[in-house]
C-alpha cells in the first residue's frame, strides 16, 4: 500500500466522518437560515472553519447555545472574529460564535471587568468551568460586524475535542437548498517533461458545454503521460447569491474511483495548505482559484476520502479513457461533468522553462541573499518546493519579483541602520509601495545595526519615515458640552504612515474603556461603564502609531448625575 494512501487510510480510522451523529442541536439563530460562507469553503490562505448566516444586514439580532455547557474562551479583536465566544458543551464539542455586536449582561459584565483589570480592549481571558454556565436556548450574545467582517453576519462554527473545526451541518443546521453545483471551467495539467495536452505541456483549458443543469461536457482531448484535472466551480442555495464552496468532489477514471475529497473536518495546523490545493499562479495573476484534483507530496490535509496515484491519471497511447467528476452539496444535489480522452503521444508545441538566478531557496535549508545594502532571509520551511527568485537593489530600493509560489510563513528583509540619518533612525520603518507609489507599512524592528522586516508580500521596497503623530477627532460632541442625555460618547482616530498601535483614554484620570473598530476608525466610550463624579469632567485620549509618536487630545464636557 502506497504510503500517503495508508496515511490517509489511518487518518480515516482515526477520525470517522460524524455526519448525522447529533440533529439535536438548538440553532444559534430564530431566523431563516441564509448562507454568505460555507464550511472548508476557499479564502485568503485559508479553508472557511464555519458558516456565515446572513442577518439581513441587521445587528443585534439574539445569539443563542446550541446546547448546555460554559464559555470556556471570550476574545475581543480589533480584527479576527472581532467579539467572539467559545463555548464547551459536555458532549466534547465546543461552538464558536464570531463578529458579535455584545454579549449577554452576565457575560458582557464578566469581560468588562477583565478589561477595566488590564486597561485594554482587546483581550483575551479563559474562564474557570464554574464562572459562566449556559443552558441550551439561553441568549449568549448579539449579531454584529466586529473584526474583520465585510458586513453583518453571525460567524458560527463547531469544533471537536481536538480543536478541528467540523461541518455544522453534519449536526442538523438546515438551509434550503435545491440548487445543483455550478461548474464555469474545467483544465487539464501536464505534470512532468513527458506529458502533454493537446501538444501542450502547460495548462489547458477545455471546451464545456452544459447539456443540462446536471451535467457538462469537455471536448475530446488527446493526450499522453501523466495529467491531473482542475477546474473553477462553485455551491450556491436558494434564494441567496452567494457563490459558495463545493462540499464534495469525486473523480473517477473509466469508472474507477482515484480521487475524492469532503469538507466535513479540517485542522487549523494544515489550513495555510489550501494554497497547495488551487493553481497559485493562476491565482496570483487572475484572482480566480482552480481546484487541482490532485495532491501534492507536502499536502497534509485530512479532507481526502479517497486517493489513488495521488489523484493524478496516467495515459498511455492508443487508449482512450473516461473522467467523470461529480460535485456534491450537503443536500446531495449533484453535478457531473465528464471528460473525453484519446491517448495518443504528440509532440509538444511549447515548454515550460524555469528561468534560474544567483538566488536559489532550498526549502529545507535557510535561504540567505545580500544584495547591498538590503539582506533578505527564508528561513526553512518558508516555501514548500525549489524556487529561483530575481532581486534587485539599489540604495534606496528593493525589487523582490513576484514569486508564483505560496508561502507557508513570512520571509525577512533587513536594512542597515548606518545607511539611515542618525536623527531619522527612530522613525525608520520598510514600507512596501504599491499602486500610485503609496507606501504600506510592513511589520518592522530595530535591533544595534539593522532595521528588519517580515511580509508575506512581494515587490518594491523601499525605507520610508514616520515623524507625525495620529489624528484625534471628536464625533458626537464639541468642547464643554452636556453629554447628560448621552449614551455614547464617539471619536474618530487615524495615522497616515505606519498605523495605530495603541490607544488609551482617561477621564478625570481613570482609565475608562473604548471600544475601537478599526474598520471605521472609531473610538466608542459607553456612559454606563463607570459613574462620574461630579459634572464637571476632564477626558484625555492618548494615541500612539507604529513608530511611538503619540498625539493627545484634551477636552471637558459637564454630565449631571
Amino acid at each position: 500500500m502506497p504510503k500517503q494512501f495508508l496515511f490517509l487510510f489511518i487518518i480515516f480510522c482515526l477520525f470517522p466522518q460524524v455526519r448525522g451523529q447529533s440533529d439535536s442541536l438548538r440553532m444559534p439563530l430564530d431566523i431563516p437560515l441564509y448562507l454568505s460562507g460555507t464550511f472548508g469553503e476557499l479564502r485568503s490562505n485559508h479553508f472557511h472553519s464555519g458558516i456565515d448566516i446572513k442577518t439581513n444586514n441587521e445587528e443585534g439580532l439574539p445569539v443563542y447555545a446550541i446546547e448546555d455547557g460554559f464559555v470556556y474562551r471570550i476574545k475581543i479583536s480589533r480584527g479576527g472574529y472581532g467579539k467572539a465566544l467559545y463555548i464547551q458543551h459536555s458532549s466534547g464539542l465546543t461552538s464558536v460564535y464570531g463578529h458579535l455586536k455584545f454579549f449577554n449582561d452576565k457575560i458582557e459584565t464578566y469581560i468588562k471587568q477583565k478589561q477595566y483589570k488590564k486597561q485594554q480592549y482587546e483581550i483575551e481571558v479563559f474562564p474557570y468551568k464554574i464562572e459562566l454556565p449556559v443552558k441550551k436556548g439561553e441568549i449568549i450574545a448579539y449579531t454584529g460586524n466586529t473584526g474583520r467582517s465585510s458586513g453583518p453576519h453571525l460567524h458560527f462554527e463547531i469544533r471537536n475535542s481536538l480543536e478541528h473545526p467540523l461541518n455544522p451541518m453534519q449536526f442538523g443546521v438546515k438551509v434550503t437548498d435545491t440548487q445543483k453545483p455550478v461548474v464555469k471551467n474545467v483544465y487539464l495539467y501536464p505534470l512532468d517533461n513527458n506529458s502533454q495536452v493537446n501538444k501542450f505541456a502547460q495548462r489547458v483549458k477545455l471546451g464545456l458545454k452544459r447539456l443540462n443543469d446536471s451535467l457538462y461536457l469537455t471536448d475530446t482531448v488527446v493526450a499522453s503521460g501523466r495529467i491531473a484535472v482542475g477546474i473553477e466551480a462553485y455551491d450556491r442555495q436558494d434564494f441567496v447569491k452567494n457563490h459558495n464552496g463545493l462540499y464534495k468532489i469525486a473523480m473517477k477514471v473509466n469508472g474507477l474511483p482515484v480521487f475524492e475529497q469532503v469538507m466535513d473536518e479540517f485542522s487549523f495546523a494544515h489550513s495555510k495548505m489550501l494554497n497547495t490545493t488551487i493553481d497559485y499562479p493562476y491565482y496570483l495573476k487572475y484572482h480566480k482559484r482552480i481546484q487541482l484534483l490532485w495532491v501534492k507530496p507536502y499536502n497534509l490535509l485530512e479532507i481526502y476520502t479517497q486517493l489513488v496515484n495521488d489523484g493524478s491519471i496516467n495515459i498511455l497511447p492508443k487508449r482512450n479513457y473516461q473522467i467523470d467528476i461529480i460535485l456534491s452539496d450537503f443536500e446531495n444535489n449533484k453535478t457531473q461533468i465528464k471528460i473525453p480522452i484519446k491517448g495518443e503521444k504528440l509532440t509538444v508545441q511549447t515548454k515550460s522553462k524555469i528561468i534560474k538566478t544567483p538566488y536559489h531557496i532550498v526549502p529545507k535549508k535557510t535561504s540567505y541573499f545580500e544584495v547591498k545594502p538590503w539582506r533578505v532571509k527564508f528561513l526553512p520551511n518558508t516555501l514548500y518546493e525549489d524556487a529561483f527568485i530575481k532581486l534587485e537593489a539599489t540604495p534606496n530600493y528593493l525589487h523582490i519579483a513576484k514569486l508564483y509560489q505560496p508561502l507557508q510563513k513570512a520571509y525577512h528583509i533587513s536594512y542597515p541602520l548606518k545607511k539611515i540619518k542618525p536623527n531619522l533612525v527612530n522613525y525608520a520603518y520598510i514600507a512596501l509601495l504599491g499602486n500610485n507609489n503609496r507606501a504600506y507599512y510592513i511589520s518592522s524592528k530595530k535591533t544595534k545595526d539593522s532595521l528588519h522586516g517580515s511580509t508575506r508580500r512581494f515587490g518594491y521596497f523601499t525605507i520610508r519615515y514616520d515623524s507625525i503623530a495620529p489624528y484625534i477627532k471628536a464625533l458626537n460632541f464639541n468642547a464643554k458640552a452636556d453629554l447628560s442625555n448621552y449614551r455614547f460618547l464617539k471619536l474618530r482616530i487615524g495615522d497616515k504612515k505606519s498605523g495605530i498601535k495603541s490607544y488609551q483614554a482617561y477621564i478625570d484620570g481613570q482609565w475608562v474603556l473604548m471600544e475601537y473598530d478599526y474598520k471605521k476608525g472609531t473610538l466608542t466610550y459607553d456612559f454606563s461603564d463607570i459613574k462620574l463624579e461630579g459634572n464637571r469632567h476632564n477626558l484625555l485620549v492618548l494615541v500612539t502609531d507604529r513608530l511611538g509618536n503619540t498625539r493627545q487630545y484634551r477636552t471637558t464636557f459637564y454630565r449631571k448625575k
